[in-house]
């Protein structure tokens, strides 16, 4: 399953400043856990944004327990959970392993 994950900052710029080395950390773990695919702040500056990559969605409740942002309650999460059915050939089918590939 992919899931997109929407992190809206519910705190002020100087703690999330506090904390974003510690995220920033926790973000590298994961990316080489192959759990995080990207990650990135959103443009409007309200938060940002992860597309991630588990079995089910209580692996990513866990994972996403341990980043600080969220073990600080700097954030709030919007976490959407996806059956990829299509995907590019550029896409690896290893995270949407029942996609076509077109």
């Amino acid at each position: 399953m992919l899931y997109a994950i929407k992190l809206t900052y519910t705190s002020s710029a100087e703690q999330i400043r506090e904390h974003l080395d510690a995220h920033k950390g926790w973000l590298i773990k994961y990316i080489g856990s192959a759990h995080v695919l990207f990650a990135g702040p959103l443009m409007d500056k309200s938060g940002g944004f992860i597309l991630a990559h588990a079995h089910q969605l209580s692996d990513i409740q866990k994972i996403m327990a341990e980043d600080p942002f969220v073990a600080h309650r700097l954030v709030s999460l919007d976490i959407i959970e996806c059956d990829p059915a299509i995907r590019s050939t550029d896409f690896a089918a290893r995270w949407a392993e029942n996609a076509q590939s077109v």
